[in-house]
């Protein structure tokens, strides 16, 4: 996979296929559509193949709205955000927040980037909770999991948003709160359960 620019991005969009040779074609076809940036594109496990865009607002929609059309019958996933909060940005950077020891901690488990991803963002917008990991790595299958930090109440309710939007996408797998988590276990999610995301250069 070709390395990960580091320039913050406002916006955000994810073309997420389950052919390689397909995600190719439809990355050249998106950037000849509109005047976007390519933060991310290459293969990933399981034979998929990720496209992960930033632009002005209309370019970015019209260049996603490509990409679907041009996906089918490979699309898996995709999303197009206009606002990505920035703690989205920083959790696809492998950047990790600093945690608290009252901390309680929630984590989903999903099937599709471009879900996981807008289920992230909706969490963090609802509830007053911070993003500590979001992994979409090479060695799980296909999968990635998010971890969240904070109030239990405020957690629960963000939890709950994310399962949701993720279920109406058909990509929900699992998730758990763990309200008083053991002081091993608070270490492990503070580094980050898998390491870097694979957005980090």
């Amino acid at each position: 996979m070709a390395p990960a620019t580091s320039i913050p991005a406002p916006t955000l969009g994810i073309i997420e296929l389950s052919s390689i040779a397909k995600g190719l074609l439809v990355c050249d076809l998106m950037l000849k559509k509109a005047e976007v940036r390519v933060l991310r594109s290459g293969p990933v496990g399981c034979g998929k193949f990720l496209i992960l865009i930033t632009g002005d607002e209309a370019d970015l929609q019209e260049a996603v709205e490509e990409g679907r059309h041009q996906a089918d019958p490979f699309l898996v996933s995709w999303t197009f955000i206009p606002n990505l909060h920035p703690q989205v940005f920083a959790a696809l950077e492998g950047r990790k927040t600093p945690g608290h020891r009252k901390d309680a901690f929630g984590i989903i488990e999903a099937q599709a980037l471009g879900a996981m991803v807008h289920a992230s963002d909706l969490a963090v917008k609802t509830a007053a909770v911070r993003l500590v990991e979001l992994t979409f790595d090479l060695d799980m299958g296909g999968k990635g999991y998010f971890t969240l930090a904070g109030d239990l109440a405020q957690l629960e309710v963000a939890i709950a948003t994310a399962a949701e939007a993720l279920q109406a996408e058909g990509a929900f797998t699992h998730s758990e709160i763990l309200a008083r988590p053991h002081a091993r276990v608070r270490e492990m999610v503070h580094k980050g359960l898998e390491g870097p995301c694979f957005l980090r250069g």
